[in-house]
């Protein structure tokens, strides 16, 4: 395993612990298998581009945070506005839940 690959598994685990999301969960988010996000999380298995892409969509980061080598040391400005990303995205599914429930009655 690479030192790239070694820092883009940790910050992957980092931020989805950090979003309470379990593999289970995120494997969902993102459809793929669980045991393909295992072997991802265990360094067996590199995901493509799209894949990543996924990966920050669910996960709500910014693409480089997968990638940097110290992402618990963020600053209180960047963890401020990352969980005001991770608040907006589930705000914004909500009121898209709501719509689209309201539309289906119409």
């Amino acid at each position: 395993m690479t030192a790239f690959q070694r820092i883009f598994i940790e910050n992957l685990r980092f931020w989805r612990k950090k979003r309470e999301i379990s593999q289970l969960k995120l494997s969902e988010m993102i459809n793929i298998s669980p045991n393909y996000l295992n072997a991802v999380e265990n360094g067996k298995n590199f995901p493509s581009p799209e894949v990543i892409q996924s990966i920050i969509e669910a996960l709500n980061v910014l693409p480089y945070q997968l990638f940097l080598e110290y992402p618990a040391e963020e600053t209180p400005v960047n963890t401020v506005v990352s969980d005001l990303l991770f608040i907006k995205q589930r705000i914004i599914k909500e009121i898209n839940d709501i719509i689209q429930k309201y539309e289906i009655e119409s």
